[in-house]
């Protein structure tokens, strides 16, 4: 009986306290900087609910850096190179929702608006999702499909931002209806030479992502392939990618099927 109401979140699993701890809310950049660099110790956060999950799994905090009122933190804009830059204190919510995320790469809000729960999309930071190097987590695959790059601090601790660079971006879709087994985020970039690059990243909540690439024939997506570009992608899948939850074999006739699936969807300009 114990352990069903333990199972069922009923019962919590521990009461421990929580040790007193400082807490310092900088509200710059270069505050947060000073901080970090006078206390090498700390636990930096914004939202939280990473934090949070962590404590309950054993870790304890020293001291917490809280950038949740760092304004530079949550801005997200768009230069005239096409680089969008969102801010690491940018909620899953904020970012989601956001006109210009929508704008430029409406792929890309809509896969975001899809991850997390409720409540965590309204507190959980794109950062977080990030820094927090769990499998489960899947914004590290969004944003590896579309190439995009992280922005620290002088400190080298503290995410600033996350740059995506549009221009050369055709199309972005994502496939997440075979979680926990497959996760797949695929981007379409143009090469420059009227033909395009179709860059992939394979997940499941239980091994890191895999980075798959091949290369397109037309810059046009409704003339691509998509069963033979599919297969190209999944055939990079190592033996490795095995887990838990399925064979090697498995996961890439998952990959095979989820990218075939995007691909069409670019071809036909709609979402999976």
């Amino acid at each position: 009986m114990r352990a069903q109401a333990l199972g069922s979140g009923l019962v919590a699993q521990s009461q421990s306290a929580i040790r007193p701890f400082p807490l310092h809310r900088p509200t710059t950049v270069a505050m947060a900087g000073e901080l970090i660099a006078e206390h090498p110790e700390a636990t930096i956060a914004a939202g939280c609910s990473d934090l949070m999950a962590r404590i309950r799994e054993g870790e304890s905090v020293e001291r917490l850096i809280s950038v949740q009122h760092v304004d530079e933190l949550r801005q997200v804009s768009l230069s005239d190179g096409g680089v969008l830059r969102i801010g690491a204190a940018v909620s899953h919510h904020a970012g989601s929702t956001h006109p210009t995320v929508r704008a430029v790469v409406p792929g890309f809000a809509a896969a975001w608006g899809s991850i997390a729960t409720v409540r965590i999309r309204y507190t959980g930071t794109i950062g977080g999702n990030v820094m927090a190097g769990r499998t489960r987590y899947e914004m590290p695959l969004l944003l590896g499909a579309l190439g995009a790059e992280c922005d620290y601090d002088a400190t080298g601790r503290l995410l600033c931002g996350i740059r995506v660079n549009t221009d050369d971006l055709s199309y972005f879709g994502y496939e997440r209806s075979m979680r926990p087994t497959a996760t797949l985020a695929l981007a379409i970039h143009r090469d420059g030479a009227g033909g395009q690059l179709v860059r992939a990243v394979a997940g499941s909540e239980y091994r890191p992502g895999y980075v798959l690439t091949a290369p397109g024939v037309s810059e046009d997506p409704r003339d691509l392939d998509a069963a033979a570009i599919a297969a190209t992608l999944a055939g990079q899948l190592p033996a490795e990618c095995a887990d838990y939850s399925g064979s090697a074999d498995y996961r890439r006739h998952l990959v095979a099927v989820l990218a075939t699936r995007i691909l069409r969807a670019a071809g036909e300009r709609t979402q999976p």
